[in-house]
Formats: structure tokens, C-alpha cells, sequence
């Protein structure tokens, strides 16, 4: 009897684990994809708004009073609205999305309405700049990231924000570009930068949304139950703006003074108002309490003497020295603050670590929290909060 082959015994074992490979289930990867057109759902208007009572049968359409349909598409899905609203044909699309960033980074769109581009909306300042810079937008492929370069290297955005007594009397509102744009930050960047300068902001990117400190607001007392707001641990509490819980029942106090809205509508444009309210949040709510606790430790790296910590903080705030009346009056804040805590040490722990945590070995507390006294003015200063 012939005995088998060593490559035999190799091909059977061989065959042997290929059947084993082939019972093992592989991981599958969910994916999003649209049905064939055949298999679509069937859509209909809802009687008074109910989706229990179904009125006529709908088909997916494009809005043709805005750009005519692309021509052979008689069942259009989203990605042929898509292929549409990015059509290098279309004149809207792209002037919209250009004055929006033109917007953020200028205060105000060519078209300052720019939620509305129609009849009942204003006529841009510039409107040969608009087209083409909408031109511009599609011809580099709608790069997002080369169309910010461009703007805030154009001269435009580069001039001194200096208003001269000539400049406001003929154009109060800047809509001829004579000088750079001055505009308070969003609701969003004030707290960021706060953090940013304190070296508190995460730059943690993605996840779920956190709760960032908040003042106590009373509601469990008010209405009993869960609704008081829990503070998010470790890094997550110093995470940007963006990822910040969001209810439209309590909405984030501070950011709501600052004009974020409420998302109980959409809202393309924000408002931006000045109230002594603002102060008041940059002063005393705890995210800025901390910050300037920070800060201040930061600030007592930076020398020996309180002229040279407040100068670093100074220029740490505002990305220039101080000039001589700006710290001399800084000193004489450290120094009044500083008499007031060196006579009550219970005072100037509570302003010195509270909520920030336990101060630096063998650190002065009087020093800290007079320290801290003036990193709060500094995160306060009207050129802090704007950008000019």
C-alpha cells in the first residue's frame, strides 16, 4: 500500500484549515447607503401635520425657481441633490457659503443679511468682490480651509481696526472696508480663549458632549428631580465650547449672555449685543474663576517681582507688552488686593484655589490671589473679548 506523499499531507492540511477560515464569521462594517430607486419608501403629505393621516403621494424634487434641474434625472435621490447644490452652474451655492465665511471672519457678510440672498434681503456692498470670490471658491474645489487663507491674508482683513472721527462719520458700519474689522467674539471663542490663555483648553478632539462648570442654578430646589447640571471630570471639563451640552430648557447660562441661541429655531445669523451682564459672566463665573486662578499661577513662573509676573500676564493675554500707564495701574491693583489678603489668609486661599484646586508648594498665597485679582481683570479687558 502506497503510503501518502509529504505533499499530500501539506495539501490535506492545507484544505483542512481553509474550511476552518471559511466557519469563522468575519467582522462585518455597518454602512450607509441609499435604497435602488425601486426600493425608495413612499412619501406623503401629512394632513394637518399629522403623519397619521397620509394626503397625496410625493415624488424628491429639485427647488427649480433657485437653478434648473440637471437634465436626464427623472428620480433624483440625495446624491444627485447634492451633485446639484455643488453644480459649478449654480450662481447660489457658492456666493452664499463665501459670504458666511466672509462674515466670520469680517463681522458682516457683502450681503449682511445673509440669511436671506432674495428680494427681501440687501444688496451686497461689493458685488463684483462677491462673484468673484465665488469663483475663486469653486475654481480651487471648494477648498474650505485656501478660501479662510485667503481672506485673513488679504488686506482687507490685514488694515489697523483704528476708527478716526473721519472714518466713522461717513462709514459708521465699515461696508467700504476702510479700516479692519472689530467684532466681539462668539459666545463660544470668549470661553476658549479664556482657557486657552490659562493653558486649561483641551484640544481633545470628538466624542460625546460634556458639561462644562456652570453656576449653581437652585433648579433641583426649584423643581426637584435630576435637572441640576453634573460637571464633567478631568479633561473633559476644559474641552472647547463646541462640544458643551446643549438643552433648550437650560440652556449654558454664560453662553446664552453672550448670544448663542437658544436652538429652539435655526439661526443662520447671530446677534450681537454689549450688556453689563457680559462683565458680570467674565468676572464671576466659575469657568473664568478658574481661568484667571491659572493664569495666575502661570503669571508667578514669570519673575520675582509683581511687575514682571503682571507684564508676562499682560503679554500673555493680549500678544503685546503693556505700556507704562497700563502697568503701572496693574501694580497698583496687585498692590491694593495684595494688603487686603495678606491681613486674612482664609480670604486669599478660597481666592487662590477655589475652584482651581490646592495652590503650588511654598507659594505666597497673598501673592497668588492678588495674582489672581489681576489675571481676572486681564481676561476681562474689552481687548480681550474682541477682535480687532
Amino acid at each position: 500500500m502506497d503510503q501518502p506523499s509529504p505533499s499530500d499531507a501539506l495539501t490535506k492540511k492545507l484544505n483542512d484549515l481553509e474550511k476552518k477560515l471559511a466557519a469563522v464569521k468575519g467582522p462585518t462594517v455597518p454602512i450607509f447607503r441609499e435604497l435602488p430607486k425601486e426600493r425608495r419608501r413612499k412619501t406623503f403629505i401629512h394632513l394637518r401635520g399629522s403623519y397619521l393621516s397620509h394626503g397625496e403621494q410625493v415624488q424628491a424634487g429639485f427647488p427649480t425657481s433657485l437653478f434648473p434641474a440637471p437634465q436626464g434625472v427623472e428620480k433624483p435621490t440625495r446624491l444627485d441633490l447634492a451633485k446639484w447644490l455643488v453644480d459649478e452652474k449654480n450662481p447660489l451655492t457658492a456666493r452664499v457659503s463665501v459670504n458666511r465665511f466672509w462674515e466670520k471672519i469680517f463681522g458682516v457678510g457683502l450681503v449682511a443679511t445673509s440669511e436671506e440672498f432674495g428680494s427681501q434681503g440687501e444688496l451686497p456692498s461689493h458685488p463684483e468682490l462677491l462673484d468673484w470670490l465665488a469663483t475663486e471658491f469653486v475654481r480651487t474645489g471648494w477648498d474650505v480651509k485656501a478660501f479662510i487663507r485667503l481672506l485673513v491674508t488679504s488686506e482687507a482683513y490685514l488694515q489697523n481696526s483704528h476708527v478716526t472721527d473721519e472714518l466713522a462719520a461717513r462709514d459708521p458700519a465699515n461696508r467700504l472696508l476702510a479700516r479692519g474689522p472689530r467684532i466681539r467674539l462668539s459666545a463660544e471663542m470668549v470661553r476658549d480663549q479664556a482657557l486657552a490663555v490659562a493653558g486649561l483648553l483641551s484640544s481633545k478632539m470628538y466624542g460625546p458632549p460634556v458639561r462644562p462648570p456652570q453656576p449653581n442654578m437652585g433648579l433641583r430646589a426649584a423643581f426637584g428631580g435630576g435637572i441640576d447640571w453634573k460637571t464633567s471630570a478631568g479633561e473633559d471639563r476644559y474641552r472647547r465650547g463646541l462640544y458643551t451640552t446643549w438643552r433648550r430648557s437650560n440652556p449654558y447660562p454664560s453662553m446664552a449672555t453672550f448670544d448663542a441661541p437658544n436652538r429652539e429655531v435655526c439661526t443662520v445669523r447671530r446677534d450681537r449685543t454689549n450688556t453689563p451682564l457680559q462683565a458680570l459672566v467674565t468676572l464671576n463665573d466659575p469657568v473664568y474663576v478658574e481661568a484667571a486662578q491659572s493664569l495666575a499661577r502661570i503669571m508667578l513662573k514669570a519673575g520675582e517681582n509683581p511687575s514682571d509676573r503682571l507684564k508676562a500676564g499682560f503679554e500673555r493675554c493680549l500678544a503685546r507688552p503693556p505700556g507704562e500707564a497700563e502697568l503701572d495701574r496693574l501694580v497698583k491693583l496687585f498692590e491694593q488686593v495684595r494688603t487686603r489678603y495678606a491681613e486674612d489668609a482664609e480670604l486669599a486661599k478660597k481666592m487662590a484655589t477655589d475652584p482651581l484646586g490646592p495652590a503650588p508648594k511654598d507659594a505666597d498665597l497673598a501673592d497668588l490671589a492678588s495674582l489672581t485679582v489681576a489675571a481676572n481683570v486681564l481676561l476681562n479687558l474689552d481687548e480681550i473679548l474682541m477682535k480687532r
